[in-house]
């Protein structure tokens, strides 16, 4: 009825505008952009981790290049020795081929020289040895037989000499070979060793990075083994705690989710019961109104006593009128007061509202609040204690923080006194190794048989003395060289000896020429140029031990030094160890603390928002209170509403009781008729007296079972009630209780996501960790800096055999060459001969080419040591660049197609973002410009209408007002109707009268249809008259048909009148338009019916 429609302006304006289908599309496109929004963010992780891996492969594939190159470049390398030792191979082929074409003459020379070195030594032998003889010939040939026995003897030691020389060749040779071996093994242990000390350096830099990420203490500048050991413990330590969290945090989401699954399910089957009851009832129901409806029937045709029934239905029917027109006087009454009552309502649901949203706040929430603020709350004192317990758990978290800052702070100082402590022991300990290192190596320059550093006082007392004896020896030579001067002259001068003074007799010749040579020898002055170099050579070396006597005093003073430093070093790193495990026990509490202080804040919205869902409570109860005291002197204690609903159930019974009346008539005057015949047939009803009292008894029992129907039908719609009761109220705890889940789900997934990728980085470290460990692993299982160090000695055993070889070769060379020059000096009987060969140059060109094929030889193996290295070398990259392209095979092979993929995914999101948006704002203004035209449009023909309808002055025209509200995201708009008086804007709600309101609502549907009935204008007015006055009917009427008159013409215009008013019609003047109109009637059977009448009847 369009009374009870005046003010749906809002709903039918947000209908014909389509709003809802352009809103949904706005947030649709909201929630795409949204989900987009969300998919880029997991797109952006991908394209990182993508972008990460084709970072690392092009890094791999940078260093496979770089390894590529360097062993294309040593294999070029060792090509171009190859050829080059090729080369010098054949000159030394060549230089050995020429030397053997001089070899003849060489012989030749050779054999003149060994007999000059023969004839030589026989001639020195004889010199050194013999003495001036007056002996026989016999004697002398005797002597001779001997001689030539001293030269066969001296022909076998010339041939063991060979035998030596050439066993010589063969170790240097040999040697040499050993040489080129262990010099390409260097190589390749060298490579080892600076790819071993890389990864030590790259994982001190991880360890570093890693410790700095995860704030670790301890663990900077250098580290030792059992720190690195350490460190990997504790990171393995973390990774199981971030694991351990992601579990606890997925366990307790999993049993939030659980729990308000469990509780969306209680509610649903709370639902499902209430609807199955209520289907229940309404089953029920329509079996009682059929089985009432038959026991009816049965009872009418037993019913007796029409005229009390119709005197009884009669008197109901005027009870109901009379309660009819009090109920429309309190509707009267009860419309002045409709705004506070609307209000009043509206504040009893809002409240009931906020009281079903508290509980459910409350229950859902109460498990974390008890744990967080204890049991003892309720929601009055909820806000105060989680306050005071936000407070505490602060002040405990930042007490546990200052604990652990404090220890951190200490463990600081502790670790860079360690690291001073470490680095002063390690340098007394190195200057003190220099210090001794200098010392022994100076002592073994001077003494081979030197132990020790601490030998050196024994050798500067010994060098000391031996000074002081050449001292001594010189002093003293002096003194012996003027005696046996002395004597000398006594024996040239008086032929004596200087002691005795007794001369030598002619016997006496061999005794006097032994006196001379050994008077001559004593003053021969090479011993005492060799005492003075002896002297010289002890001096020097005294000064230079004593100039290491400040490098020995260091040696012994940082050696007594090194116990205490090591001593501290290891205090301070025991203090060290004591505060980390101090530190880490903080750190954990720390955390512990943190967490729950998140959890607790966490909680800060949950209570926020009871807090205030609390003060509306208050809120609306006070102005309950406030409305119910202003109401309560008021005559109507009934809404507008209730009213309504007695008024329609006043005019439901009133037909009912209409129709029970007609058709107890109409049984009274068939029951008449029906007398009449049985008085004609009085003898046959005589016989039918028992029937007639058995269905007297089928009628009381007929009348029981509907009584009874009855209540339980009755009892059946408070069922109904009741279910439609509680559905309503649960529907909004469901809707509650999943928003809940669904910020429980979210929440969950973010802080599983943060744990996720914080287990994700340690993995990720202990991983690359790993990598490195195990090469650093692999070359200390295969011997690491060992087998370099025993390489190195082997080289230097080697070099240094080679050089003993060297050497005896070059002394026994010196020697032969030595004995070569004598014998040149010795036999002028060969020079001639050797003279000869000489001039032919045939020994130098012989010499020449055996030396420059030796030199050869000699760069022929320093080219295969270089070979050698580079080798192995090589072999060692050759590994390296396997192990990358492995890698690389597995890990990096598809990273720059993926890392691709990834950004133009994020690109094309990103763009699709941007379009989103900007779709969205175009649709947006759009609307508002589509909204701003038709409004004005509406308003222009309500203004218009209204001018040309309303007979009063207090209004001079009506309008419409729209209110953009965007506090939750969205535009939504509140529309009111308005009203103008001399350019003053008043809402008409709670100023109008009913009839204003019915014109208000009728013109403002007549200007919607004619605005946005663009090929459909169809506008049907229900009653219209109602509330209005004759003067407004009137106007209204007029109206009308000016309307239906301009407007006859348009295609979109078609008007439907439903009203009883035939005064209206007439005022109308229905004639000018149409020629019939459409009757509703009901029949004697009070069936409606429906009859096409010329319009002329109601004119």
């Amino acid at each position: 009825m369009a009374h009870e429609r005046a003010f749906s302006v809002e709903e039918t304006i947000r209908r014909d505008f389509e709003a809802l289908k352009y809103t949904k599309a706005i947030d649709n496109l909201k929630v795409l952009r949204k989900k987009q929004g969300e998919e880029l963010a997991k797109l952006k992780i991908f394209e990182d981790q993508d972008k990460t891996n084709k970072e690392k492969g092009d890094r791999a594939e940078r260093r496979s290049r770089a390894l590529q190159a360097e062993i294309e470049e040593a294999r070029e390398q060792c090509r171009t020795i190859s050829e080059e030792m090729a080369e010098i191979q054949d000159m030394i082929r060549q230089k050995h081929q020429q030397a053997n074409s001089y070899l003849s003459i060489v012989q030749d020379l050779k054999n003149k020289r060994d007999q000059l070195e023969y004839r030589q030594d026989a001639v020195s032998e004889l010199k050194s040895t013999i003495e001036e003889l007056t002996e026989n010939d016999e004697w002398l040939e005797t002597a001779l037989s001997q001689y030539e026995e001293r030269m066969a003897r001296y022909q076998a030691e010339a041939d063991e000499s060979r035998a030596q020389y050439s066993t010589y060749q063969q170790d240097l040779t040999k040697s040499r070979r050993e040489l080129s071996r262990q010099l390409a093994e260097q190589g390749k242990l060298q490579s080892d060793k600076e790819k071993h000390e890389r990864q030590l350096v790259t994982r001190l830099d991880m360890i570093h990075t890693a410790a700095d990420q995860y704030d670790f203490r301890g663990f900077d500048g250098e580290l030792s083994d059992v720190q690195v050991k350490s460190f990997h413990e504790r990171l393995q330590k973390l990774l199981a705690d971030k694991r351990r969290d992601l579990d606890r945090v997925q366990k307790q989401n999993s049993k939030d989710v659980n729990k308000l699954n469990s509780t969306i399910s209680s509610l649903e089957s709370r639902k499902s019961a209430r609807t199955q009851d209520r289907v229940s009832a309404k089953q029920r129901i329509g079996a009682i109104e059929k089985r009432t409806d038959v026991l009816k029937n049965d009872a009418d045709f037993e019913r007796s006593g029409f005229d009390s029934q119709i005197q009884q239905e009669n008197e109901v029917l005027w009870s109901l009128e009379a309660e009819s027109e009090r109920l429309g006087r309190e509707l009267v009454e009860c419309t002045r007061l409709a705004s506070e009552r609307a209000q009043l309502d509206l504040r009893k649901g809002e409240l009931a509202d906020r009281k079903r949203k508290l509980d459910i706040r409350v229950d859902t929430a109460k498990g974390k609040l008890d744990a967080a603020i204890g049991t003892d709350w309720s929601s009055a004192t909820l806000e105060g204690k989680f306050q005071e317990a936000v407070r505490c758990q602060t002040k405990v978290t930042s007490q546990a923080r200052q604990q652990r800052d404090h220890v951190r702070d200490k463990l600081q100082s502790l670790t860079y006194k360690f690291k001073t402590a470490t680095a002063n022991e390690q340098s007394k300990k190195q200057e003190a190794e220099r210090c001794e290192k200098a010392v022994y190596d100076y002592l073994l320059t001077v003494n081979e048989d030197a132990g020790t550093a601490e030998d050196y006082p024994g050798e500067v007392s010994h060098y000391e003395e031996k000074v002081e004896e050449s001292r001594t020896e010189i002093s003293l030579w002096d003194a012996l060289a003027q005696y046996y001067g002395q004597c000398q002259n006594t024996l040239n001068k008086k032929g004596a000896c200087r002691l005795c003074e007794r001369p030598f007799d002619a016997g006496q010749a061999a005794f006097k020429s032994r006196m001379e040579k050994k008077i001559k020898e004593k003053l021969n002055p090479k011993e005492k140029e060799e005492s003075e170099k002896e002297l010289e050579e002890s001096s020097a070396i005294l000064d230079a031990l004593r100039g290491l006597r400040s490098q020995y005093d260091t040696y012994k003073r940082l050696t007594e030094e090194l116990p205490a430093a090591k001593k501290e070093r290891q205090e301070i790193e025991s203090e060290c160890e004591g505060h980390e495990r101090q530190f880490e026990a903080l750190s954990e509490a720390a955390a512990l603390e943190e967490e729950k202080l998140r959890e607790v804040e966490n909680l800060n919205e949950t209570v926020l928002t009871i807090s205030q869902i609390l003060r509306d409570i208050r809120d609306s109860e006070n102005q309950i209170e406030r409305i119910t005291s202003q109401q309560s002197s008021g005559m109507a204690t009934r809404s507008a509403d209730e009213i309504h609903e007695l008024q329609s159930g006043c005019s439901e019974k009133m037909r009912v009781i209409k129709n029970k009346l007609a058709k107890i008539t109409a049984d009274k005057q068939r029951a008449r008729d029906q007398l009449n015949a049985l008085e004609l047939e009085k003898s046959e009803l005589r016989n039918k007296t028992n029937n007639a009292a058995r269905q007297l008894e089928r009628k009381s029992d007929f009348l029981n079972q509907i009584q009874t129907l009855k209540e339980e039908h009755a009892q059946q719609r408070e069922s109904i009630q009741r279910a439609n009761e509680d559905l309503e109220a649960l529907e909004p705890e469901m809707i509650e209780a999943r928003t809940l889940r669904d910020d429980t789900i979210q929440q969950g997934r973010v802080r599983e996501q943060a744990v996720a990728e914080e287990r994700d980085a340690v993995a990720s470290t202990i991983s690359e960790l790993r990598l490195v460990e195990s090469d650093i692993q692999d070359y200390a299982e295969r011997g690491g800096d060992s087998n370099l160090t025993s390489n190195q000695r082997a080289i230097a055993a080697l070099e240094k055999a080679i050089a003993d070889v060297e050497k005896d070769i070059a002394d026994k060379n010196i020697g032969d060459n030595i004995n070569y020059r004598k014998n040149l000096r010795v036999l002028d009987s060969l020079r001639k001969d050797i003279v000869e060969l000489e001039s032919r140059n045939a020994d130098e060109d012989y010499e020449r080419l055996v030396a420059e094929a030796r030199s050869y030889e000699s760069h022929y193996n320093k080219l295969l040591a270089e070979r050698g290295s580079i080798m192995g070398s090589m072999k060692t990259k050759d590994e390296e660049l396997g192990r990358l392209l492995q890698e690389w095979e597995m890990d990096y092979k598809d990273a720059a197609r993926k890392y691709r993929e990834s950004h133009i995914k994020v690109e094309t999101t990103k763009a699709a973002i941007e379009d989103l948006g900007r779709y969205s704002a175009a649709l947006d203004k759009a609307i508002m410009q589509y909204h701003s035209l038709k409004m004005e449009e509406v308003n222009r023909i309500a203004g218009e209408l209204w001018q040309s309808t309303y007979q009063g002055t207090d209004i001079d025209t009506i309008l419409i007002r729209s209110d953009a509200e965007t506090s939750t995201g969205k535009r939504n708009y509140n529309y009111r109707l308005c009203m103008v008086k001399q350019d003053a804007e008043m809402d008409m709600r709670g100023r109008c009268s009913a009839g204003q309101k019915v014109l208000a609502s009728i013109i403002i549907r007549l200007a919607l249809a004619e605005s946005f009935g663009v090929n459909c204008g169809l506008i049907a007015l229900d009653e219209p008259t109602t509330n209005l006055d004759r003067d407004n009917i009137k106007s209204l009427a007029e109206s009308l048909h000016a309307i239906i008159k301009a407007r006859q013409a348009q295609s979109n215009f078609q008007l439907i009148v439903i009203t009883h008013d035939e005064d209206f019609l007439r005022h109308m003047r229905c004639s000018d338009f149409c020629d019939t109109f459409y009757r509703v009637r009901r029949d004697d059977r009070q069936n409606s019916v429906i009859s096409r009448e010329s319009i002329t009847k109601v004119l």
